[in-house]
Order: structure tokens, then C-alpha cells, then sequence
């Protein structure tokens, strides 16, 4: 009886190891995610640059891993100094991503005009702010239009520092990092902002630039 008793216990417990979750801390380049925002926007956005077709296209060299490789992950990359590069290149790979940022660029006129008057603001979230409450249905549609290919983009990012890091590109991990891309995307927008527009730092509160 008491044998029985141990081996009921020890196949609960290898249940319970088996099912465990195992959370990896992936290494988040702040710096570098974003220099690679802004190296994208100036390349995919910005008409007249040459963009993507003139850069090298580049992936992280393939490795083994194994629980070393993520100890050391972030002194391993941090001496890397064309990480942005690689993560620019991860993210050009991505058609829906390029798509969202020729998009943006396309409504980019419109959202300087909306900003330029005070009745739009970069929100804390990295997404655009109606500030006017008689903003004009057509102008809403933009905004609305943009926020939603900034979304793509800030996803676009979450899943190239994933595929930076060779972890599997599940949810646990994209809930993760998506707040951190989510971010240093809004920080660098506030960076990015225009004297007169309005910004809303990481505590929500808003001021004009």
C-alpha cells in the first residue's frame, strides 16, 4: 500500500513538471529597438529615400541553444554593434509590417496637419490621441487608420526581438516583450515630435512640445 501511495505521488509530481511552464527572460535591446523604429520610418516612410532595396538583409547567425546561450544572450548581443541593423533586417521581412508603414506614410500629411492644430497628440501607448472632441468623422477614420498600422509595426518589432533572442515565438513570450516594444515605440515618437505638438509622457500626463 505505502509503495503504491509513493509511485501515485511521484506520477503527480512528473504531471505537474511536465506541464510547468518554462519563462525565459528575453533579452530587450532598448537602444536598438529604437534606432531601429527610426532607421524604419526614415526607410519605409520617408518618400525619396531609397529604402530597403539598397540595405543588406541580414539574420542572426544560427546557433544551438540551450540554457548558456540564454544566460549570456544579452553580453553576447550588447557587443554587437549593428544589432539595429539585424533587427531592421528581421523586420523588412515582414510584408505586413512594410505594408503598415507605407500605409502610415501615406496618411502622414494628414496626421501633421491634425497634430500641427492641437486636436491629435502622441499618446503614451505610442498610439494617436483625439484631443478635439469635434474632430471630424473623416479626420477620426484616419487616426483610427493609422493606430491600427502602428499596431502591426509594434508587433512587427515584439516578434524580431523574439526571433533576435531564437525563443520560440509564442504568447507567453510576445507578452513579454510587447510591452517593452510598445514602449521605446512611444518614446521614440515622443523623440520624433514636433515643436507646438502635444505628447503624453509614460505617466500619462500631457504637455505641448
Amino acid at each position: 500500500m505505502k509503495k503504491g501511495v509513493m509511485w501515485f505521488t511521484a506520477f503527480i509530481f512528473f504531471v505537474i513538471a511536465s506541464c510547468a511552464v518554462i519563462t525565459v527572460n528575453i533579452y530587450f535591446p532598448e537602444k536598438d529597438v529604437k534606432e531601429a523604429y527610426k532607421n524604419l520610418e526614415k526607410e519605409l516612410m520617408t518618400p525619396g529615400e531609397k529604402g530597403q532595396d539598397q540595405k543588406q538583409e541580414e539574420t542572426p547567425s544560427q546557433k544551438p541553444e540551450s540554457s548558456i546561450h540564454f544566460d549570456f544572450i544579452g553580453t553576447a548581443y550588447a557587443q554587437e554593434s549593428a544589432l539595429a541593423d539585424k533587427i531592421s533586417a528581421i523586420v523588412r521581412k515582414m510584408p505586413d509590417v512594410v505594408n503598415a508603414y507605407r500605409q502610415i506614410g501615406a496618411k502622414l500629411p494628414d496626421i501633421n496637419r491634425l497634430r500641427d492644430s492641437g486636436a491629435v497628440g502622441e499618446g503614451k501607448d505610442g498610439m494617436l490621441v483625439v484631443r478635439d472632441n469635434s474632430l471630424a468623422p473623416a479626420d477620426r477614420e484616419i487616426v483610427d487608420t493609422v493606430n491600427t498600422s502602428r499596431r502591426i509595426v509594434i508587433n512587427g518589432m515584439a516578434k524580431a526581438i523574439i526571433r533576435i533572442n531564437r525563443v520560440p515565438e509564442n504568447a507567453e513570450n510576445m507578452k513579454q516583450v510587447l510591452p517593452q516594444a510598445t514602449e521605446q515605440f512611444a518614446s521614440y515618437r515622443r523623440d520624433a515630435a514636433k515643436k507646438g505638438w502635444w505628447v503624453q509622457d509614460a505617466s500619462g500626463n500631457w504637455s505641448r512640445k
